[in-house]
């Protein structure tokens, strides 16, 4: 179907010089709007973790340093890790549905974390009021991509994981209303419940091909 018979089928009884108008633009800006944002927009909430989302999380890569959160007391809180460190190396697969992280401290010890695929997302994605970018198609949402699951782990993590412990994954980055790994350019983990407290950050270099 040409962009004409395109255009009088998405909006019948079309005014001629609309269509005219149409024809003007590129197909993708004519027809990709799905995408666009909104300046105020707000879209807060847990939705089903689908495979479209999923797929694209499934396709992040993660730099190799990774950086312990320390507070103003200096990891005194910390806990669930055998001898916390600053800084470590990481290495990250997604296999079967689940990301496995394995980190290495700097006196070489290691320790994996693994997260399985949950049911649901949390999903964070609002317009920060930052000046748009030209092409108007809207301002670009600031985002945050939540997944949550129990603590699986071992090495030195072991001592943070078990019942009622549970790891959250979130992404962060910038883009626009459709879902696509190359919006997202760092992660955090963090921890929740009895045995464990701390929190992990660093960055994504880019989704794979």
């Amino acid at each position: 179907m040409n962009i004409r018979n395109r255009v009088k089928a998405f909006v019948p009884g079309l005014a001629p010089f609309a269509v005219a108008l149409a024809l003007l633009l590129p197909a993708s800006e004519s027809f990709a709007c799905s995408c666009c944002t909104n300046t105020a927009q707000r879209r807060i909430g847990d939705v089903t973790l689908d495979d479209d989302r999923f797929d694209e999380i499934a396709r992040l890569r993660f730099e190799e340093a990774a950086t312990l959160y320390l507070s103003d007391d200096d990891g005194a809180t910390v806990t669930g890790i055998d001898k916390p460190d600053t800084h470590y190396r990481l290495a990250a697969a997604w296999q079967d549905g689940r990301l496995t992280l394995t980190f290495r401290d700097t006196a070489g010890r290691l320790g994996t974390l693994a997260l399985a695929r949950p049911q649901r997302i949390s999903i964070f994605e609002v317009d920060p009021r930052d000046p748009a970018p030209a092409g108007g198609l809207g301002p670009r949402l600031y985002k945050e991509w939540k997944l949550t699951g129990p603590a699986v782990g071992n090495g030195i993590f072991t001592g943070g994981t078990g019942d009622g412990q549970t790891l959250t994954l979130i992404l962060q980055g910038r883009g626009n209303n459709c879902a696509n790994a190359d919006d997202f350019t760092h992660w955090t983990l963090t921890t929740h419940g009895p045995k464990a407290n701390y929190v992990l950050y660093g960055a994504l270099r880019g989704a794979e091909r």
